[in-house]
């Protein structure tokens, strides 16, 4: 018998919060990647991404505070205290780095702004995707495929980061290097969030297949 079997309703609100919080991560990254598309204009929506990590914040108190009451879990209890930050990690970074693009004075957007931001959007499609796969239990297989597309989109990350950076030094003006290799690091730390996130799904996917 499955644990899925044996879960009583009200437990499920787990599910429900994770994908509240995965729709929090698509609906920042997507707002990021606007961003990056309207430089320099654009900059407003920055606040709306730190409207939604607070959200977030709040999502994250609520799966904290139901594990605490709940006798039954969907999950084990360390793989829900794994996830939920995972998540909230996932925001965090996202705010950060709109927060830099949206302060830094860049004048006008490239190509590694663009591709990143939207490497970004697609790795957070693919945890929205695997936490829909997770919530039944019953498809482990989709959300290793799932977790195996955020593996690989964080891999063409680090290959965009590297030849971001040898792209800046070729340029003369030593502050707008300083600010976009700061926004391009800031970028890969949320690629890094979203692997962790990956990662921890599909380990969780396997333990109860």
């Amino acid at each position: 018998m499955r644990i899925s079997d044996l879960i009583l309703p009200e437990d499920k609100v787990f599910f429900t919060l994770f994908k509240e919080m995965a729709e929090k991560i698509t609906e920042a990254s997507t707002t990021l990647n606007e961003i990056t598309h309207e430089l320099p204009g654009g900059t407003e929506k920055g606040h709306r991404v730190r409207q939604i990590e607070h959200q977030g914040d709040e999502i994250t108190r609520k799966i904290y505070e139901q594990l605490n009451e709940s006798l039954i879990t969907p999950l084990e209890p360390d793989e829900i205290a794994r996830l939920a930050p995972a998540f909230d990690d996932v925001l965090d970074k996202t705010d950060w780095v709109t927060h830099q693009l949206c302060n830094y004075g860049i004048p006008e957007s490239n190509d590694i702004l663009k591709e990143y931001s939207y490497l970004i959007l697609l790795a957070s499609t693919e945890i929205s995707q695997a936490v829909d796969s997770l919530s039944s239990l019953k498809n482990p297989d989709d959300v290793k495929t799932h977790a195996m597309e955020i593996s690989r989109l964080y891999n063409l990350s680090t290959e965009l980061l590297s030849r971001a950076v040898l792209d800046l030094f070729k340029t003369q003006d030593l502050l707008m290097i300083i600010k976009l290799k700061d926004i391009y690091e800031g970028f890969a730390k949320v690629m890094e969030k979203c692997n962790d996130v990956g990662h921890a799904l599909i380990d969780i996917a396997m333990a109860h297949a």
